[in-house]
């Protein structure tokens, strides 16, 4: 079996993102840490998602070709990521399954 994993993380794309955005997500979190839970990791994942979307809106790529299919974030584990900001932001992790 092949390990896929990139840095502690599930995969590179994974881990680009998080290095890349993770310091703007728990800030983010941190700002209003009362309005957080530590079981809002969907919602902490969709600010992951929604701050690609924003950066690929602002880079006006054309939704194909080459430069697409390397931005390409299926791959991603958002929930990881989301799950690490809530952490890193002070919020207990609950244990998931």
């Amino acid at each position: 079996m092949t390990d896929t994993t990139y840095n502690g993380w599930r995969n590179h794309a994974t881990w680009a993102i998080g290095l890349h955005l993770m310091d703007h997500v728990v800030e983010t979190i941190a700002e209003d840490i009362e309005a957080w839970a530590a079981n809002d990791d969907d919602n902490a994942a969709q600010l992951f998602r929604d701050l690609v979307d924003e950066q690929i809106e602002l880079a006006d790529l054309p939704n194909f070709g080459l430069l697409m299919d390397l931005l390409n974030t299926s791959d991603v584990d958002w929930l990881s990521l989301g799950r690490h900001a809530l952490d890193a932001a002070g919020l207990p992790v609950l244990a998931f399954a």
